[in-house]
């Protein structure tokens, strides 16, 4: 299963994003969200690429562990710290 975000003009579905030919005819289920069009694009680079300083900034999450980095193998699997 794929997403693709979009928006609907005239009553056809446009996606926001490029896809492949080989999709063509392809089912699809649509999903109407309550954000706006505008609202979901990103600031893309060159080529349409989202930079990975913007996914970053987009998806971080503060977990309150100072640590986290160097000592994941601790948190995740429960070794002993180093």
């Amino acid at each position: 299963m794929i997403s693709v975000k979009g928006t609907i003009k005239n009553g056809v579905a446009l996606p926001l994003e490029p896809v492949k030919k080989t999709d063509e005819g392809r089912s699809v289920m649509i999903t109407f969200l309550n954000e706006e069009a505008e609202e979901m694009k990103r600031p893309n680079g060159k080529n349409g690429e989202v930079s990975l300083k913007t996914l970053i900034d987009e998806f971080q999450i503060d977990t309150g562990i100072e640590d986290l980095a160097s000592q994941h193998d601790h948190y995740l699997y429960g070794t002993p710290k180093k």
